[in-house]
């Protein structure tokens, strides 16, 4: 029985861990995301200047939670799950000194080179201009088909931005990666949006009073921990740190 097997782990002193996701990582990639990390961390990069930025889809109501409880009958096993979850697809971008630009995608909109190009157009190039200017700034984004599309490799070298080296396979090297986890967990937590337009006023809001300088230094410096890391792992999945805690 389920009892039984409950107190033979416990007098093995046997515990419970939840998964560890990592990315599944070619050794090709690895090779990349080894030699990536070792010129940063030569060179002793300081990322004050760079512009993180990734696109992410925020949905409520689609996932379920999972409750750890001795008794089936628990009322906190009992949620509601909207048959069709909402969901938003957001683009924005933070820095050493805070929160940057933020948009979002129109329902039903893919975001192609055109759309892409234009939301750089629109809102990355006035963020730079009223930032440290084109001549410092580094534009991190990761290699995803509309980001490396020959118009919009085109359209950035013609603005005179200069953007920074990706590996690939490397979420776990964009601080923006732990901004959208802090993100949803607070509108999960704190707001119930059953609309579109619910969802983007409280990513707004998120965005505008939660997501302080500080927040955005802090997972600035946890990634390049996980640079020390990764780099000790040869490129691969930094399971280094977990088994190290």
């Amino acid at each position: 029985t389920r009892g039984v097997l409950r107190n033979l782990k416990h007098a093995g002193g046997l515990k419970c861990y939840p998964e560890i996701n990592v990315p599944d990582i070619t050794p090709q990639q690895a090779s990349k995301r080894f030699n990536y990390v070792h010129e940063l961390l030569e060179s002793k990069e300081t990322f004050r200047d760079w512009i993180w930025s990734d696109e992410c889809i925020v949905q409520v109501g689609g996932n379920r939670r999972m409750i750890t409880t001795s008794n089936k009958y628990d009322k906190r096993r009992l949620t509601g799950v909207r048959k069709f979850a909402k969901k938003l697809m957001v683009w924005a971008a933070i820095t050493w000194d805070g929160p940057g630009p933020i948009t979002f995608l129109e329902e039903g909109e893919t975001l192609g080179a055109h759309g892409y190009i234009g939301i750089l157009e629109d809102f990355l190039l006035p963020f730079i201009d009223n930032w440290n200017g084109r001549v410092r700034a580094v534009f991190q984004q990761d290699m995803a088909p509309c980001h490396t599309a020959k118009d919009t490799k085109a359209k950035i070298t013609e603005w005179g931005i200069k953007t920074a080296p990706w590996a690939p396979a490397s979420p776990d090297m964009n601080p923006i990666e732990y901004v959208w986890k802090d993100m949803k967990h607070w509108i999960g937590k704190n707001r119930n949006p059953k609309t579109r337009s619910a969802i983007q006023d409280a990513a707004l809001f998120y965005w505008q009073n939660i997501l302080t300088k500080e927040r955005c230094r802090a997972h600035i410096t946890h990634v390049i921990e996980n640079m020390e890391h990764i780099k000790r792992c040869n490129g691969g999945p930094i399971v280094d740190k977990w088994y190290n805690n």
